[in-house]
């Protein structure tokens, strides 16, 4: 795109040498160079508009971008959440299981105390316990309960050593979750990264559409300028003849409401503050336009903003411009009267709506219109 802009400057330079801001010569070779220029404003309008859609597409391809990004983003908060409660679970079970393995380091104590216990006094022990009894079935009572003691405790330690076991095998598990789940956040990581370098080039690259956009828009003024130039020129060129005499008749007879009036405002289709430099007159499609007086047409075709357009000289510098027609009546060199129809109502060139947009210029200036009908 930046090699683009280069073009269009060289095309503008070139034009500008071509066509220099002095030009001069006759009308005919004025609106000849009148024509090339605005067909190169033409031109740079058509590529401002095609830049101006592919930044549109750009700023909607940004947008779903952004989009994206904030589901991802969401998502690895979730993931992470997750991540924190399984770690919170983690914790739990190394707790659980240090409680008991220091369970069984006390009941294998205790069973170890017993046994070393009996083993020291070995028969005479239980001869002992025997000997002690009140009777028979004390004595085997109490041998059964030393039996008991010693089983119970075996039991005990086998009841906890599953459970440590079991207590293992679910931090093990819980390890596998926490690492699959710092896989899914790190590829959601990555994905976000890839979106912001995306999203990011995009910026960069609407950046340089608008530099682009910018730069038209400077040529395309540059260019205006001197269609005004020539169109100046044109005016300067006209036949010294006297000015054909009276007040302006109003160029939309029956119709009067101004939609806007000469001067500055902003701009209805590029939204840029600009000068008017006619009067607009809102009327019905088709409806007459009448010549304000007495004059020969200088002009009579298209021009990109003012569409269909005539130009009628009336002497003494005078001149009147209709613009936006839906058909022009009128051609190039032909004599007209005052209050005679020379074209109808439209909305051609740059354009909202059915109007006449109505100039006066004395000597190539735009003066306001509305100061010849009082």
């Amino acid at each position: 795109m930046l090699k683009k802009s280069v073009i269009y400057t060289l095309i503008a330079i070139t034009i500008l040498s071509i066509f220099p801001v002095t030009a001069g010569g006759s009308i005919a070779d004025l609106q000849y160079k009148q024509k090339q220029v605005e067909n190169q404003i033409k031109e740079l309008r058509n590529q401002a508009d095609e830049l101006k859609n592919e930044k549109r597409s750009i700023e909607s391809e940004i947008k779903i971008l952004d989009n994206e990004l904030r589901a991802l983003t969401l998502e690895t908060e979730q993931y992470e959440m997750q991540k924190q409660e399984i770690s919170m679970k983690i914790a739990e079970s190394e707790q659980k299981i240090l409680e008991l393995t220091d369970e069984i380091d006390k009941n294998n104590k205790t069973l170890e105390d017993r046994l070393r216990v009996m083993y020291k006094n070995g028969t005479a022990g239980y001869m002992e316990v025997i000997l002690n009894s009140e009777n028979l079935i004390d004595a085997l009572t109490r041998i059964d309960m030393i039996q008991l003691i010693v089983e119970s405790d075996v039991e005990l330690l086998k009841s906890i050593g599953e459970q440590k076991v079991q207590v293992e095998q679910i931090k093990e598990d819980q390890e596998i979750k926490r690492m699959e789940l710092t896989a899914v956040i790190n590829n959601l990581n990555t994905k976000q990264n890839e979106v912001v370098i995306a999203s990011r080039s995009k910026e960069n690259y609407m950046t340089s559409l608008q530099g682009n956009i910018e730069e038209i828009q400077r040529q395309e003024a540059a260019m205006e300028e001197q269609s005004k130039q020539i169109e100046r020129d044109i005016l300067a060129a006209q036949r010294a003849v006297e000015y054909a005499g009276g007040e302006l008749a109003w160029p939309v007879p029956g119709h009067t409401r101004i939609t806007s009036e000469f001067g500055g405002r902003v701009h209805p289709i590029t939204g840029v503050w600009s000068t008017h430099g006619g009067t607009d007159i809102a009327a019905p499609y088709g409806t007459p336009i009448v010549s304000a007086n007495d004059g020969v047409v200088i002009y009579a075709g298209y021009h990109y903003s003012y569409g269909n357009y005539i130009i009628v000289d009336h002497g003494g510098g005078i001149a009147t411009l209709y613009g936006h027609c839906s058909k022009l009546l009128a051609s190039k060199g032909q004599a007209v009267s005052r209050g005679e129809s020379i074209a109808l109502i439209g909305s051609t060139g740059e354009s909202t709506g059915n109007h006449l947009h109505y100039e006066v210029r004395v000597n190539g200036v735009r003066k306001n219109p509305m100061s010849y009908y009082e």
